[in-house]
């Protein structure tokens, strides 16, 4: 690859750094496989790339690198043909499962970036990541609004921010723009890249909302109270994780159902007096059933469609 024009901008020194260094993204969706993209074109040659989806129809809308003739094949194999498609020298190390407890080792890197929609996740990679003192990049993005938050392990984590926060919701319930989407990514790659060469990153939280033009700043702090910061690692161990009852004979899952879940959110969703059903999930007053073959293919609709 010819990085002359970017050499140009950051010198060769820095660009000697991001070509060595070792990023994991978790997520390869609309913010994961455009991050990756960018970071590739921008010389990165060891990445390190985790997702358990397969591609549909409905991601081609705001997921660059996939096409019409991808639908039905895992995001981590697409993704990877097409990185080394840019550069041949890339070595792409691709990882078609889910991410928890049991196999968080896996992002172990120079940085890791988040890139999912799932707080659940999130909140595990800020243990990993704060135990082993390795910085990641917090990114989310729903409706036209997004966020992006370096996390250092000196600074105020995630937990300290977004303890008390549930998921917002999920591109399948609320919907996304390919506008947000595509301006998070940029973010939060120029700010990976900053991270890399060593020039200096952003501290404060950003806001991005595109209906109203904004980009704002927002301060935040150390949480006195933050177990994690106190060295609580509770999400190592499993504390946090998302629990199924098995019915039917391992047919059907039975999840608590969290107060925000709302017919209107699912676009197609049919009622039946106070219960609703959308795709393989049925809605009641306290329970969610999702019918799938195992229970990791629940727990990941179960993220898909409600987030964690």
């Amino acid at each position: 690859m010819d990085l002359s024009r970017q050499e140009l901008v950051i010198g060769k020194d820095a660009q000697k750094k991001l070509e060595n260094a070792k990023i994991a993204i978790v997520g390869i969706g609309a913010l994961g496989s455009l991050t990756a993209e960018l970071l590739v074109r921008s010389g990165v040659k060891h990445l390190i790339l985790i997702d358990r989806d397969f591609i549909e129809g409905s991601n081609l809308q705001r997921q660059h690198m996939f096409l019409a003739s991808d639908i039905g094949k895992p995001k981590v194999e697409v993704a990877k043909k097409f990185l080394n498609g840019i550069n041949k020298k890339a070595k792409v190390k691709c990882y078609f499962d889910n991410l928890d407890h049991k196999n968080i080792d896996i992002i172990d890197s120079d940085l890791v970036l988040d890139c999912t929609d799932n707080m659940q996740t999130r909140f595990l990679v800020n243990d990993y990541c704060k135990k082993n003192k390795i910085k990641w990049i917090f990114s989310s993005a729903i409706k036209g609004q997004g966020y992006v938050y370096n996390v250092s392990p000196k600074g105020p984590c995630f937990n300290c921010i977004f303890e008390s926060l549930q998921s917002p919701g999920t591109c399948e319930s609320f919907g996304v723009l390919n506008t947000v989407t595509s301006m998070i990514s940029s973010i939060q790659v120029n700010e990976a890249i900053k991270i890399i060469i060593n020039k200096n990153p952003e501290k404060d939280l950003i806001y991005l909302d595109v209906d109203k033009n904004d980009i704002l700043k927002i301060k935040v702090n150390n949480k006195n109270s933050c177990s994690v910061c106190s060295g609580e690692y509770k999400r190592l161990n499993g504390g946090g994780d998302l629990h199924a009852v098995n019915l039917c004979m391992g047919s059907s899952y039975l999840f608590d159902k969290p107060k925000k879940v709302k017919k209107r959110n699912f676009i197609g969703a049919k009622k039946f007096g106070k219960v609703f059903k959308y795709k393989e999930m049925t809605v009641f007053k306290d329970k969610i059933l999702i019918k799938a073959k195992s229970e990791r293919e629940a727990k990941n609709l179960y993220s898909k469609y409600i987030g964690n």
